[in-house]
């Protein structure tokens, strides 16, 4: 009695469990004609017509049948463009132009014309000093400049006919002076040889007419001198006295310029440490830092560093600001940083509203491997089998395979180098399901 209990409740249970199967394929089914009915409605002409559900015709038995062939997909347009890989390395922000200014003078600063952050332009002037004694040293530099050129006008311009009068008279004068001391001379040698006069009187006569001979040819150089104007190398001499004279001014004039002391850059007063009053001496005045661009040194390593070429465009992600700037690489190092294994690169940031500060720490991404003038696919759209990678091109309903050439890719996406053309649509979903020549029905999720 007991056994047969138990045989009636296991057909119970039996029962049971396939009334709930054939419950499950029912629904199963029920799902499946939902979703193909949501399909059909996206294809141009779709829809369950004027009969609808499942009582039509045999005609929308022929159309559902042939839409359960076409397979939904999504599809992305490929483009043709420059493709990167990147290595990141950090680096620290620099002002692009930055000057430290300090006096070339030891005098005592009587204005400061900026102050903390303001912008000047090359050659405003910052701070001034007392500049007395430099306009002084200007005004007898100035003086000794028209002296000597008035030394040389004068020695270049011919010579007046008052002073050639004057030394034809000196030259008259000296002639017959000479000439009486030469008669003087002969009385007087015949008079010592008659022993009428002493070897002392012949001597002092002899001495007079030396001395009224020598008076002659100086007259008489002086005239020749003054008639043909002033030799070569006095000249010579003058002009080096005007250029001597001109250095000195300059140099007055330069310390007095240097009183004043101006922006040698347009930037941003980064530091003003002079005070009116302070005697200024070697130590810093201020500090003026152009930030309209920014400059990071990277240091990349030998392993990377020929791949990187100047006017490279890099990716520079500043962490305090969390945003991606575009730079360029300016310069490379061909020699690596002392006590570094890794090569110096320069790189510019454009930063026209002055958001990056110098100091601030950043992550650059350099392009060490690339693929220019390629096509670029999305990973998701690759599949791969024994004959190397292949995609599905979407093409008038069609799905068509095409064997790819992949010279470079990362984790998003990857560079073609042949098997596609730009403007081609890839498959990306419901991928897995086509074969060549499968019948498709584009469906993108967001599409409008």
């Amino acid at each position: 009695m007991m056994i047969k209990k138990i045989k009636e409740n296991k057909l119970i249970i039996v029962s049971l469990i396939l009334i709930a199967l054939m419950g499950a394929v029912s629904s199963g089914s029920v799902f499946y004609n939902i979703f193909l009915s949501k399909v059909n409605a996206q294809r141009p002409g779709g829809g369950q017509g004027t009969g609808g559900g499942q009582g039509a015709g045999p005609a929308n038995t022929e159309a559902n049948s042939a839409d359960q062939e076409a397979v939904a997909v999504e599809v992305v347009e490929v483009k043709r463009d420059n493709f990167y890989i990147y290595s990141t390395v950090s680096a620290q922000s620099e002002a692009f132009e930055e000057v430290i200014l300090t006096s070339r003078v030891q005098e005592v600063v009587t204005e400061v014309i900026v102050e903390l952050g303001d912008r000047v332009k090359s050659g405003d002037l910052l701070i001034k000093m007392d500049a007395r004694n430099n306009e002084i040293s200007v005004i007898q530099a100035e003086a000794s400049l028209k002296s000597a050129e008035a030394n040389l006008q004068k020695a270049i311009n011919r010579p007046r006919e008052e002073e050639i009068s004057q030394l034809e008279a000196q030259l008259n004068q000296t002639e017959s002076e000479l000439k009486l001391r030469r008669e003087n001379y002969e009385r007087q040698k015949q008079l010592f040889e008659e022993g009428y006069l002493s070897q002392e009187e012949i001597d002092q006569a002899n001495n007079q007419l030396i001395a009224a001979q020598s008076s002659y040819q100086s007259a008489l150089k002086s005239l020749e001198i003054t008639r043909a104007g002033a030799a070569e190398e006095e000249i010579a001499q003058l002009e080096a006295q005007v250029t001597q004279a001109e250095a000195s001014l300059e140099q007055a004039r330069l310390q007095k310029n240097h009183t004043e002391i101006t922006s040698p850059i347009e930037g941003i007063v980064a530091e003003i440490s002079a005070q009116r009053g302070q005697l200024l001496g070697n130590d810093p005045a201020a500090i003026v830092s152009n930030i309209d661009k920014i400059k990071l040194t990277a240091y990349v390593s030998e392993k990377n560093i020929n791949s990187l070429l100047p006017g490279d465009e890099v990716q520079v992600d500043f962490t305090a600001l969390e945003k991606v700037y575009k730079g360029k690489i300016k310069n490379i190092s061909p020699r690596a940083a002392t006590n570094r294994r890794s090569f110096p690169v320069e790189i510019v940031v454009e930063n026209p509203d002055n958001i990056i500060k110098a100091g601030m720490t950043s992550q650059v991404a350099l392009p060490i491997e690339r693929a220019e003038n390629s096509i670029i696919v999305p990973q998701n759209s690759l599949l791969e089998d024994e004959n190397g990678f292949y995609t599905f091109v979407a093409q008038a309903g069609q799905a068509e395979r095409r064997n790819l050439e992949i010279s470079l890719e990362d984790e998003n996406n990857a560079a073609v180098n042949s098997g596609l053309e730009a403007g081609e649509k890839v498959v990306t979903l419901g991928k897995e399901s086509l074969s060549d020549g499968s019948s498709i029905n584009v469906v993108n999720r967001g599409d409008k």
